[in-house]
């Protein structure tokens, strides 16, 4: 998506992740997460070797070093991403519910295919629905959008980033930064996670909630495989969850749509 970069962060503080843009791949999605320092195995205690970056026995201790572990440890690998948001609003006409999937294979920062689907509901009525593949082959991006009406869009990609690896550390970072927290060792296949789970937090468009949950699984480097996050306010109930699978195990095919657009 052609994203401008104050037009995104802006929205990206004001939804937390339900904005949905055309002309996807032009400019890499904006380096939102301030970088910081992540201790050197020589300068580390061996208290802190024991914990990803950012964590400790007691807790999230720095979201922003999280957020950047884990957008540097994607780099040069290959992926798959899925996303969920919802967004839960009472109206004066009526309930209204926004729900957005989505589902990234990434092969490189430059090759990746990527689907949305957005619907809203007034009631149990759809009242919305709107679905965007976007696909990018190293050279170029092609996007196909449908609303009701298809259209399809592209052009040559200028940007040689993981933009899916910046905008998981912006929602760790924004998401994850909260004053009570707590870390539990688990085990998933036999090796070493953590699971941190807090609350009290403040969500990116910083309203007054009511409620706020949120939870991450975190492997020994760092990366965060899975987030999940929960929080109500006077008027809303808002879920947003991220999770990773086939780590270093991701090819990307090209689509049949661009195919044929070739031909």
């Amino acid at each position: 998506m052609r994203w401008q970069s104050a037009l995104l962060v802006g929205l990206l503080v004001v939804t937390a992740g339900c904005s949905s843009f055309s002309g996807f791949g032009d400019a890499p999605r904006p380096q939102t997460v301030t970088p910081a320092p992540v201790p050197e195995p020589s300068m580390a205690t061996q208290a802190q070797l024991d914990f990803p970056p950012g964590i400790n026995g007691d807790g999230l201790r720095r979201a922003d070093v999280l957020a950047t572990t884990h957008r540097q440890a994607l780099q040069n690998r290959s992926y798959t991403f899925y996303e969920q948001y919802r967004r839960t609003t009472q109206t004066p006409n009526g309930t209204v519910t926004v729900v957005r999937d989505e589902a990234t294979r990434v092969a490189s920062a430059e090759r990746y295919l990527h689907r949305l689907h957005r619907q809203r509901y007034r009631g149990n009525e759809t009242v919305d629905d709107y679905r965007q593949t976007t696909f990018a082959d190293g050279r170029r991006w092609y996007e196909r959008s449908d609303d009701g009406n298809v259209t399809e869009t592209g052009g040559r990609i200028r940007f040689t980033q993981d933009q899916f690896a910046y905008e998981a550390a912006f929602y760790i970072e924004q998401y994850a930064a909260v004053p009570q927290s707590q870390t539990q060792r688990t085990q998933r296949d036999g090796e070493p996670f953590f699971r941190v789970t807090g609350s009290s937090g403040t969500p990116p468009s910083r309203e007054t909630v009511q409620s706020y949950d949120i939870s991450l699984l975190v492997d020994a480097h760092g990366v965060v495989h899975r987030l999940e996050v929960q929080y109500q306010t006077e008027a809303e109930r808002v879920s947003y969850s991220f999770r990773y699978h086939e780590f270093d195990n991701t090819n990307v095919s090209t689509p049949r749509w661009v195919l044929d657009d070739i031909d």
